[in-house]
C-alpha cells in the first residue's frame, strides 16, 4: 500500500500542480503510512517495541469505548443543530450581517456542512474546548435550552467519559507491564517470521531457521 501510495503521488505531482488537491491528499496518505511503517519497524529496539506494543494494546482495548463516545456525539450533535447553535440561517438578515462581517462564531467550519459542524463542535466541547460566543445570537429560550444541555455533555463526556477511558488505557498499560519480557520475545519472533516469508525460497534455510507460524498473540501463553 505504501508503495502504490508513493507512485500514485509521484504521477499526481506531475500531472497536477504540487498543492493541487490529489497531490497534496496522497502526500498526506503517504506520510500517514510512513508513520505506520516506522511504528512497524521500531520494533526491532526493546526500549522502543514495548511503547508500540502498549499502543497497539490501548488502542484495541479501547474500541468499545470509542464506538459508544461517537454515539454519544452523534446524538449530542443532534440535539443542538435543532437549537440552531451557530446556524443563523433561521434570520435571513442577520445571516447577512454576520457574513458581510467576514469574522463570526463558527466561522472556522465555513467549509464544512453543518452536520459536520455540529458533530466538530460536540467534540471540542467532551474535551474542554469551549466556545460560546455564538450563544449571545440564540434567543432566550435556546440560549437556557443549550446552557442545560452544555452541562449534561460536560458532566457526561469530559468528566465522568474521559476518566473511563483513562482508567482503561491505565489497565493496558499495567497488562502490558505484566509481561514485557514474553511481549518482547513475542515481538522478536514475529519480525523473524515476516522476514523470512519476505526472502527468496532459494535464500531460505529452513534447516537453520524453521519458519514460525504466528496468527495472533496468544494471551494465554503469555
Amino acid at each position: 500500500m505504501f508503495n502504490i501510495m508513493g507512485i500514485l503521488n509521484i504521477l499526481f505531482q506531475f500531472q497536477t500542480e504540487p498543492w493541487g488537491l490529489e497531490s497534496t491528499v496522497s502526500m498526506s496518505m503517504v506520510l500517514l503510512l510512513a508513520l505506520i511503517k516506522c511504528m512497524f519497524f521500531l520494533r526491532i529496539f526493546d526500549e522502543l517495541s514495548y511503547l508500540v506494543t502498549l499502543l497497539r494494546s490501548v488502542i484495541y482495548d479501547l474500541r468499545i469505548f470509542m464506538c459508544f463516545y461517537f454515539v454519544l456525539v452523534f446524538m449530542f450533535s443532534l440535539i443542538i443543530g435543532v437549537l440552531g447553535f451557530q446556524n443563523y440561517s433561521k434570520d435571513k438578515q442577520m445571516e447577512e450581517e454576520i457574513i458581510a462581517r467576514g469574522t463570526y462564531p463558527g466561522a472556522e467550519y465555513k467549509y464544512l456542512s453543518r452536520f459536520l459542524a455540529n458533530i466538530v463542535t460536540v467534540i471540542r466541547m467532551s474535551i474542554g474546548d469551549n466556545d460560546f460566543s455564538a450563544t449571545v445570537l440564540m434567543d432566550q429560550s435556546s440560549n437556557r435550552v443549550f446552557w442545560s444541555l452544555w452541562f449534561v455533555i460536560a458532566f457526561t463526556m469530559c468528566i465522568v467519559f474521559l476518566n473511563f477511558i483513562i482508567a482503561e488505557a491505565s489497565a493496558s498499560y499495567a497488562k502490558v507491564s505484566s509481561r514485557i519480557k514474553q511481549v518482547l520475545l513475542y515481538q522478536k519472533v514475529t519480525l523473524i517470521n515476516e522476514s523470512e516469508e519476505m526472502m527468496f525460497n532459494i535464500l531460505r534455510t529452513p534447516e537453520r531457521f524453521p519458519k514460525f507460524y504466528i496468527s495472533r498473540e496468544p494471551e494465554e501463553d503469555f
